[in-house]
């Protein structure tokens, strides 16, 4: 049940509209004029709703809306008028009313117009009430994968440095901000099902029977089906089933190829690899950079995706050539544009020269 508020100057089409609503099961509120109508929102969340006519005393429809907008942008405000001038309905529209009914209007319509508008309304409250949540889930997530990734040894803070490049990828690779989102997302839980892979496994310092590495691949399927109840969290989910498949098909668990991987997925697997190289796992030791970049543009368009291969060199390189930018005061654009071509001479060197080799294990 809405609680509504209508604005009539007439007592008799206010006493009819406030009988339609209430035989819509609202709590409906009456205001003689505009003045009485804005005195009655001032009343912190007082009303869900409003439904107003245009020519009253004191203060028009249009100044009504425009008013409860001032209050809460989120209350659903109807403008009821015999008025048949589509300038005047345009003009409501700007300031914020979702829908005009022409007088006069029969119950039936009145109740549908309105439920329209609430549910509008409640998807609007939804989307903000998520916004705000973003940061703290994002963090909440990044604590929990960590968690988890302590049960692998040596890998504590892995989920971070992976959802800061894989979004800094993303980025580069210019998706929208709600792709980056889930790509972050995929990337700081893509090993959430390792909680169900027993940890002498996880720290086997050597290689893995058959059985040993079908329960390390299960991972990624448990990882996704944790997180099912989660109805927007799509994208985020073929990021952690389908990390662990290769450019060539030759992956796990769907045997998924080239573009039919999820680009999210694409992008953590590389990152996943890169962030396992370079600081090691009880099985493999870390690895110098030269080696990691050699072995990266080796496994470019087999293991992964050559745009994700070259756009994870561009970002790297980026860094390295900030960390190696001259610190005196007064160093010039000119020098650390040098450093930058420089970073992506070497790119192309590495590119040039790659040649068959080892799959990556992570």
């Amino acid at each position: 049940m809405a609680k509504v508020l209508v604005a009539e100057d007439d007592n008799l089409t206010r006493h009819f509209l406030k009988q339609a609503l209430e035989f819509g099961g609202h709590h409906v509120v009456g205001a003689a004029d505009g003045a009485e109508a804005i005195a009655y929102v001032d009343r912190p969340g007082a009303f869900d709703a409003v439904v107003t006519d245009y020519a009253m005393p004191r203060a028009t429809g249009i100044d009504v809306i425009a008013h409860v907008h001032k209050v809460d942008p989120l209350i659903a405000c109807i403008i009821v008028t015999a008025f048949r001038d589509l300038d005047l309905a345009m003009q409501a529209m700007v300031e914020g009313a979702v829908a005009f009914v022409p007088k006069p209007c029969k119950t039936d319509y009145l109740n549908t117009v309105l439920r329209t508008a609430l549910e509008r309304r409640e998807l609007a409250t939804e989307a903000i009430r998520l916004r705000a949540l973003a940061p703290m889930l994002e963090r909440f997530t990044l604590v929990l994968a960590n968690t988890i990734e302590s049960k692998d040894a040596d890998t504590q803070r892995h989920a971070n440095r992976l959802v800061d490049l894989s979004d800094r990828i993303a980025k580069r690779l210019d998706l929208s901000d709600e792709r980056r989102a889930a790509v972050r997302y995929g990337a700081c839980l893509h090993d959430i099902g390792k909680i169900a892979v027993p940890e002498h496994i996880l720290r086997k310092p050597g290689p893995l029977t058959q059985e040993e590495r079908t329960a390390i691949r299960l991972h990624a399927e448990v990882g996704a089906v944790m997180l099912e109840g989660i109805d927007t969290w799509d994208d985020v989910r073929a990021v952690i089933r389908h990390h662990h498949e290769r450019f060539d098909g030759r992956g796990y668990p769907a045997g998924l190829a080239g573009e039919r991987i999820p680009i999210g997925a694409r992008i953590v697997g590389v990152v996943d690899a890169y962030d396992v190289m370079r600081t090691g796992r009880p099985y493999a030791a870390a690895r110098p950079m030269d080696a990691i970049h050699d072995e990266l543009c080796r496994e470019r368009g087999r293991q992964f995706d050559p745009d994700m291969v070259d756009a994870l060199l561009e970002v790297t390189a980026d860094a390295a050539a900030a960390e190696t930018q001259p610190a005196a005061a007064g160093a010039s654009i000119l020098e650390y544009g040098q450093v930058r071509n420089r970073a992506r001479s070497a790119i192309a060197g590495w590119i040039g020269e790659a040649a068959a080799a080892p799959t990556v294990r992570i």
